[in-house]
């Protein structure tokens, strides 16, 4: 760059040719562009809660934890995320801070107990009714078919089967007392519902 005379401060983007197959033989089609992409420039307030393809983070000085999180994590991908100039971890948060002593407080204080039972482990005599949005039973016939938590229950409701009349349906230990199916093309449509024999 220095030999052309360019200031070492400017990125400099050179022409681009590219040749175009046509289907035609009589022509030949080049283009000469500059490779070069819209994009958009917005403040790391502004982007929290978006996600995007492509990310480039100017880490400028004194930016807090809550920055650095938020410009860094905005990228779908860590080969989509180009920090500009060194990065320095942050200092720790200070002792006093406040969500460093609520996190604090809910790992001695606050834990959560986990409750839920699941009706293969379950002591006594109970109905227990498996509803599930299946998008496709077709798809996920044998994993439905397979899952103790879905044979175990008493009764098992599938909607969004994209079902025809014809497709077979049938899981042992259960019969199906109410069934709608797609017509023609299979869609987002159908329920089925099984009850335990």
């Amino acid at each position: 760059m220095r030999n052309r005379n360019i200031d070492l401060s400017l990125t400099p983007i050179e022409p681009v040719t590219r040749q175009i197959n046509t289907k035609s033989t009589n022509f030949k089609v080049e283009r000469k562009q500059f490779p070069l992409v819209p994009c958009e420039a917005i403040t790391i307030y502004k982007s929290q809660g978006g996600t995007y393809e492509k990310v480039v983070v100017n880490l400028k000085e004194g930016m807090t934890r809550s920055e650095l999180y938020v410009g860094s994590s905005r990228a779908t991908t860590a080969n989509g995320l180009y920090l500009i100039r060194d990065f320095a971890p942050p200092k720790p948060p200070e002792s006093n801070d406040a969500v460093a002593m609520m996190f604090k407080t809910m790992r001695s204080e606050r834990m959560i107990k986990f409750s839920l039972e699941f009706p293969e482990e379950s002591q006594g005599e109970r109905f227990y009714v498996m509803f599930h949005n299946v998008q496709s039973l077709n798809k996920h016939f044998l994993d439905i078919k397979s899952d103790k938590t879905f044979l175990f229950a008493s009764m098992i409701s599938l909607v969004e089967t994209w079902t025809k009349p014809d497709d077979s349906l049938e899981i042992e230990g259960f019969k199906i007392v109410q069934r709608r199916d797609c017509n023609h093309i299979r869609k987002p449509f159908g329920q089925i519902t099984y009850l335990k024999k």
